[in-house]
């Protein structure tokens, strides 16, 4: 089995067009067409069908993918075997809500790319509700979210690092009305 065609049945699924997938992949998307051919043949499944003017993942189509993630998954990882992390190649799909993006991703985004510059990091914004989601479907490789308390066991949740909250005010205010301490008791 040919990685290629997998990773263009991947690259289909991202961008969300044949057309898309071989502009991203620098191919013809006669290639494109054909190494999905030889993929369903091989496979003797049919994984896209027609549907009005679009093209589709079949239901056999979706049902592989979670298997077709981890073989690159681990082709990837057998091309990074023994490197030094500055050497290491491949990309790292990374999720969270954009309030954790903007305010806390920047420091951990700068080291990643310090450490292992030869790494595609590819940001995805998402509503909290379907990070898990996200991990599931192999759409994201880390998810970062909030933590609320209660998380269900389709995937492993590991605490980051604690937070904490502050009170934030105007300098127009007052000092005496930026005590809050003494306001609220």
């Amino acid at each position: 089995m040919d990685t290629k065609n997998l990773a263009t049945l991947v690259a289909i699924i991202e961008t969300g067009s044949f057309q898309k997938a071989a502009a991203q992949l620098n191919y013809a998307p006669s290639t494109v067409t054909s190494q999905i051919r030889q993929l369903e043949e091989e496979l003797s499944l049919k994984l896209f069908e027609k549907v009005g003017r679009k093209m589709e993942l079949t239901q056999a189509g979706r049902e592989i993918m979670p298997f077709v993630r981890a073989i690159l998954q681990n082709v990837e990882q057998i091309n990074n075997y023994q490197k030094d992390i500055s050497e290491i190649t491949g990309t790292l799909r990374l999720v969270a809500p954009d309030s954790i993006f903007i305010y806390l991703m920047q420091p951990i985004i700068r080291e990643i790319l310090y450490e292992a510059p030869r790494v595609n990091l590819v940001f995805n914004s998402l509503p909290s509700e379907e990070i898990n989601q996200a991990i599931v479907n192999g759409t994201a490789d880390i998810g970062i979210d909030c933590d609320k308390g209660h998380f269900p066991d389709t995937v492993v949740h590991l605490p980051a690092r604690p937070f904490q909250a502050c009170l934030i005010a105007s300098p127009f205010m007052a000092p005496a009305e930026r005590d809050f301490k003494k306001r609220s008791a």
